[in-house]
This record gives structure tokens, sequence and C-alpha cells, in this order.
């Protein structure tokens, strides 16, 4: 199911399954620039991620969905984070590489688990990989409605959370970005805040522009948000697309 079409199939709200703790024994992280970033979460024990790459999301050019499901299950299994089968199943677990073919750095995974028009209100899981950053974009009002207003909090793991301004030259910052998107000038935000499990954060202002990266173990982020409208979501990339 295309996402746009999942979207529409969800204005009358769906109901969702809540999230289980997650357990385990800390395990070596991989090495940082930032000094501040500091283990966040408990790993399952014994288990190793596999590195995932362009080269495992993509054949002929074409974005390979199974894959990029294959290494959410496998990030999920090193979390300790258990996701039902019924949901694993659910058509409303998506994935999306916004047609940019860098999903190994932009892209992401997710679950709505409501998003009614009616009432105004949308519940939604993100799930990143480790350093796969979100495209920038901005909500705009659109179907009669206000621009979405937006609030996250981190559930397992770490986010790098940008918002508008900051330096363009800031090393921690651009050492962060991935090169796809610097290269095709398509970042305004480069002030960010490190955020590990628990920490909560919100849209600005409306209609800012905005975007997350995962942290060095990925993350699992809980969106509270109005209605999402697929018609006001506008990247800063004009190459990108839901």
């Amino acid at each position: 199911m295309q996402r746009r079409d999942m979207l529409k199939a969800l204005v009358g709200g769906v109901a969702g399954v809540g999230l289980a703790e997650f357990s385990g024994e800390a395990v070596a992280r991989s090495e940082s620039v930032f000094v501040n970033e500091e283990p966040v979460q408990k790993l399952s024990k014994g288990y190793e991620m596999k590195k995932y790459t362009n080269a495992d999301f993509y054949k002929d050019g074409v974005f390979q969905e199974a894959v990029a499901f294959e290494a959410f299950y496998d990030m999920f299994e090193r979390m300790g984070y258990q996701l039902s089968d019924s949901l694993r199943a659910n058509p409303n677990f998506w994935v999306a590489d916004f047609g940019l073919g860098d999903f190994e750095n932009v892209g992401m995974g997710g679950i709505f688990f409501f998003n009614d028009k009616e009432f105004r209100y949308f519940g939604h899981d993100i799930y990143l990989l480790p350093g796969q950053m979100i495209p920038e974009h901005r909500h705009v009002a659109a179907e009669g409605l206000p621009a979405k207003h937006e609030s996250w909090q981190v559930r397992i793991g770490s986010i790098f959370n940008f918002s508008e301004g900051g330096d363009p030259n800031d090393p921690q910052a651009l050492a962060r970005i991935p090169k796809s998107q610097l290269d095709a000038k398509a970042i305004n935000c480069y002030n960010f805040k490190y955020m590990q499990v628990g920490d909560q954060d919100r849209l600005g202002k409306l209609e800012a522009p905005h975007f997350m990266i995962g942290g060095s173990e990925g993350a699992v982020v809980t969106e509270y948000a109005c209605y999402h409208s697929q018609d006001g979501l506008k990247f800063t990339n004009p190459k990108a697309h839901a």
C-alpha cells in the first residue's frame, strides 16, 4: 500500500497497540564525534546489528522495501523492542526512502496509530536506523485545516533533533547531516538538540522546517500531533516525495 493511500484510509482514526518495555545489558557503541553523546539504552545481550548499506536497500535502482523492513526488525531485536505479530503484518507499518535513493542515510519507518481529521489528532511511532535522517520538511495549512503542530518523545535510542537557523558552518551539524542532502542544498536547519530516552521536544513554530536524525543505535520516537495532511507536507529537497 502506498503511504498516501494508507493516510487516506486512516482519516477515520485507527486504534493502535501499546509499546513493550525493553531490557538487556549495555553493549559497546560506535565512536561518535560528539563527546556528549552518552550510552542511552540497554540493548539485547550478545546481539550485534548487521550494517545495512544502500547496496542492500537497492537492486537495479529499485528500493527494496522488504530489506528495509528486515533492517528495522534487526534493529528492534538488538534493542529488545517487541513489535507484535499483528503490527508487523499491519499495512500501516510503512517504510519510505522518499524517492531519494539513499535509504542508508535518508529515510524512515513508522506506524500511524491514529490520524483523525474530524477530531484533529494524530499518533505516530517513528523508526530511524542508526544515523538515518528524515528529509527536512515543514507542514502548512491544507484540507481546510491549520498547519500541523507536533511534539516528540524518544522511547528507545537517541536522536539529533534539528530546527530552523543555526550556523551552516557548524562542524558538528555538518558531521551528522547526510552528504546527499548537503550536496542538494536541501538544509535550512543547523540548530540541533541531542535527545535521549524520555526526552521531549516540540515544533518551535507553525510551518517551521525541521528534521531528525537517528543516533548511533537508532531510535523509536513517539510523535503527538494534530491531524496529518499529506497535502500539507512540504519537503525542502524538490526531489523528495512521500
